[in-house]
């Protein structure tokens, strides 16, 4: 699928911005906080909003249906989303409430001095959720963990146990060539125990960790929205590079995750490359996953398909023999979140963190790489490059002193509640980051 897959919806996008707006010129404490999280971190209060509350006499089932949100059915409870746009949900109540999503409940309610009325839900339950009254409405933060409903979570002391050898477990998980064997078996016994919402969060929680390890400006960043009691709540996706032998295998680790499959993106003739896109349906963890591909696999379904090795390596695959695959040693080539995008560009800028030129810059899209974090190469990866003819004398020196690029943070910024990607800029990105031409 290519940029047109996902429309862009302005009207329910406007309807949005406009309650939101409202509520900040009636609410002067949630205004403040909306410019301090800007401010600090870039991050636009817009891309933390997990529903909205509203009574009729503010916004009618009819308004709402008039931009394309649909009546679902959440535990019994009719909720409105819209099925092809990035925006809250609506759920139809006796007061206004807007309702933000967070990563932690205690360290958001102590960083930001805020004291609610009350505070619903067990620490580290599926859904934990603080409410406090404002002069018009109510503010709710909530920390949800793979769950889709508005139920206060219970965690018993049997669960809290299982969670804290999950985590663990995922943490000493093997990072070598039998990493998405190990990877898989322990999805498959956590899924059947915790649920496949709640382990794909508890997973991809520790592989935030893990890539945070390996890349400056992401931790940097990380620190910012933690000091505004944030921590990653506004991720967008996380982008996994496989070899083409693993891909498979990193599909069916997805799927056992309960990831549904959404656009795939055919780039082969262009520019050697190939993605599936994933979304799952209880945790909002987005994955973006890509391969090399050849010309002639342009209509392959290699989501499913085995892909037999190349000869030759595009930039994927070289990046892959040069770290390893994401779900290995390398982890994560990216994680991408939502800001305003000119405010963080300046805020990394002046912090001494370089950002790429964008990659797209459309009028419901924009998305940049920071300057990529280079890492080692083994020695031993080197000279097996260099032996099959896969990098010259030249390059290979290069990697050995210099090393050769890792991961990025990506910065982006959504308009008109476009939740696709571009594939044209996807492409230019790729050429422009292969490790062999990258001085």
């Amino acid at each position: 699928m290519r940029l047109e897959s996902w429309p862009r919806c302005p009207e329910a996008a406007s309807l949005c911005e406009g309650l939101l707006e409202r509520f900040l010129h009636e609410n002067s404490m949630v205004q403040e906080m909306a410019h301090r999280f800007h401010a600090y971190a870039g991050v636009r209060l817009a891309n933390l909003i997990d529903h909205w509350v509203v009574p009729r006499s503010i916004l009618s089932v009819e308004e709402l249906e008039r931009v394309g949100m649909i009546e679902t059915d959440v535990e019994g409870e009719p909720v409105w989303q819209h099925p092809q746009a990035r925006l809250p949900r609506f759920r139809v109540g006796a007061r206004w409430r807007l309702t933000i999503a967070v990563e932690s409940l205690e360290l958001f309610l102590r960083q930001n001095r805020w004291e609610p009325e009350r505070v619903e839900g067990d620490f580290d339950s599926a859904y934990q959720e603080a409410v406090g009254t404002l002069p018009q409405g109510e503010l709710a933060v909530v920390v949800r963990k793979g769950y889709t409903g508005f139920r206060p979570g219970r965690l018993t002391e049997e669960m809290r146990v299982i969670l804290e050898d999950a985590r663990e477990r995922w943490r000493v998980r093997r990072r070598d060539k039998e990493a998405i064997m190990e990877a898989q078996q322990l999805a498959e016994e956590l899924v059947g125990v915790l649920g496949a919402g709640r382990a794909a969060d508890e997973f991809f929680a520790i592989e935030r960790e893990y890539y945070m390890t390996r890349n400056r400006a992401a931790r940097w960043q990380y620190t910012r929205q933690q000091e505004l009691g944030l921590g990653w709540a506004n991720h967008d996706h996380h982008t996994y590079r496989s070899s083409r032998e693993s891909f498979a295998d990193l599909m069916q680790l997805w799927s056992t995750f309960g990831f549904q499959f959404r656009e795939r993106f055919y780039a082969g003739a262009e520019a050697g490359w190939g993605a599936q896109v994933l979304e799952h349906p209880e945790s909002r963890v987005v994955i973006f996953s890509d391969v090399d591909l050849s010309p002639e696999e342009l209509f392959v379904d290699f989501a499913e398909q085995p892909l037999r090795p190349h000869e030759s390596l595009g930039t994927i695959g070289l990046w892959c023999a040069l770290h390893g695959d994401s779900i290995g040693t390398a982890g994560m080539h990216h994680l991408e979140a939502e800001y305003d995008w000119a405010q963080v560009r300046a805020l990394l800028i002046e912090n001494g963190f370089g950002v790429m030129k964008p990659f797209t810059d459309l009028p419901m899209l924009k998305q940049a790489f920071t300057e990529p974090e280079m890492w080692p190469v083994d020695e031993e990866r080197c000279a097996r490059l260099l032996q099959s003819g896969q990098i010259t004398p030249e390059q290979a020196e290069r990697f050995r002193r210099q090393g050769a690029a890792g991961s990025h943070l990506e910065i982006l910024q959504r308009w008109e509640g476009y939740k696709g990607f571009n594939q044209a800029g996807v492409s230019a990105i790729i050429r422009e980051t292969d490790a062999r031409k990258l001085v």
